[in-house]
């Protein structure tokens, strides 16, 4: 992204006209920085046998998923419905891996394909497809004990979790699975979401290395994903080529002595900075002594501010400079310091607080209502987990590609409202 006369571009095309185009809210996403991301997995991870997968509860619109496929990327799903959205952006059975939670025996019969691998998330799991007699190939999600993340309904294995086999219960689980006569064909580790260290995962890694002997009939180690991106300015880039190398050294050996493919299944990392969520300011006022700007927007479609806390980029996309965006950022040049409110019934309903919902005034350009702000880096995590709170509905999404600008998401109608109820 840069300006342009005061104008975002997005892709090279100015967030002003995609809103007249388009409505707002918008989601819009540029292909570069997902082909420039994609890029990097592959070059990062060349010293390994890699199949690199993308983990598409991130962003599941078809556009990202055929694009992602375009460079030879598989899925890792953790429905039926996100099966059902592979199937239908043209990936193949072998393509998916289908990653438990909790999973229900509907869940388990509603996939449609004996290729697709189950990646099993507990005994239980292992126990109920035994009984099922779904065909399969079985892989174990291991709980490492390494766990690490952004915030703490993120960190997905260690202790006090809902992920994974523990170390423990792995050869029992080996030999429930081999006692039926079925085979394990892939061992599985994910740590967390928003890993912004290497130590981690590699230590993950290694102990996944080194259970791996005792699995004679095995065809992949998935490393998982969970790579940060940065949100803030200052941030600093995952350095994705040091994760590559040491990674490379803890597993490339016993990868290529066994004829073992290596899989990695980032989701943030391929299409977060992607992402930019426009809306436009319906509302300015002062109150309590803060200025606040109301937007036509909450977190119903971006949740993770209150979710989380977490912190998105905001820029005047109407008037600024490139020195409001985060790479340049500029706290000095900003003219004003607002709090970004949404329209939902609800005081949480708030873009600029931290975890503790502490409200903190944002360094932003001069603002005026009808102005377009854009929430940066919005691309993973955005539109996936957005609902229809309050009866708002969910936003159109667009794809920038060389210069031109597709809808790839519809906006929707009331009629969607009630589409389905009696």
């Amino acid at each position: 992204m840069h300006f342009s006369h005061g104008l975002l571009q997005i892709g090279d095309i100015s967030a002003i006209d995609l809103v007249s185009r388009f409505g707002t809210p918008l989601y819009v996403y540029d292909a570069a920085v997902v082909r420039r991301q994609v890029e990097r997995v592959r070059r990062a991870f060349s010293a390994l046998p890699l199949q690199p997968f993308f983990a598409m509860k991130a962003n599941s619109n078809l556009a990202i998923l055929r694009l992602v496929h375009e460079h030879g990327f598989g899925l890792d799903a953790v429905s039926p419905g996100e099966i059902y959205i592979a199937r239908s952006a043209g990936y193949s059975g072998s393509e998916i891996w289908f990653t438990c939670s909790n999973v229900s025996d509907d869940d388990l019969l509603a996939i449609d394909d004996p290729t697709i691998i189950i990646n099993v998330n507990s005994m239980s799991e292992v126990d109920r497809i035994l009984r099922l007699e779904l065909a399969n190939p079985i892989a174990l999600r291991v709980n490492t004990d390494i766990g690490a993340g952004h915030h703490a309904d993120v960190v997905t294995a260690g202790g006090g979790v809902k992920f994974g086999i523990d170390l423990a219960e792995i050869e029992a689980a080996r030999n429930v699975v081999e006692d039926s006569g079925r085979r394990i064909v892939g061992l599985h580790a994910h740590i967390g979401s928003g890993v912004d260290q290497v130590a981690p995962l590699a230590e993950s890694a290694r102990r996944l290395v080194e259970i791996s002997p005792t699995f004679p009939n095995l065809r992949f180690l998935n490393f998982g994903g969970g790579l940060a991106v940065p949100y803030r300015p200052g941030d600093a880039e995952f350095p994705i080529d040091e994760y590559g190398a040491q990674l490379a050294a803890i597993a490339a050996k016993t990868l290529r002595d066994r004829g073992l493919t290596a899989i990695l299944e980032p989701g943030r990392y391929v299409v977060a900075e992607s992402g930019v969520l426009l809306s436009r300011v319906t509302a300015k006022r002062v109150s309590g002594g803060l200025t606040w700007l109301g937007v036509d927007t909450g977190f119903n479609h971006l949740v993770r501010p209150s979710k989380y806390g977490a912190y998105h980029h905001i820029v005047n996309a109407s008037r600024g400079t490139d020195k409001s965006l985060r790479d340049h950022f500029d706290s000095a040049s900003a003219t004003e310091e607002v709090i970004v409110a949404g329209n939902l019934c609800e005081s949480g309903d708030v873009f600029t607080r931290n975890s503790e919902g502490v409200l903190i005034p944002r360094a932003i350009d001069r603002t005026r209502v009808d102005d377009i702000v854009a929430f940066c880096d919005a691309g993973a995590y955005g539109f996936s987990m957005g609902s229809h709170y309050n009866a708002r509905l969910l936003p159109a999404e667009v794809l920038v590609d060389n210069g031109e600008a597709r809808l790839v998401r519809h906006r929707q109608s009331y009629r969607d409202l009630v589409r389905g109820m009696e």
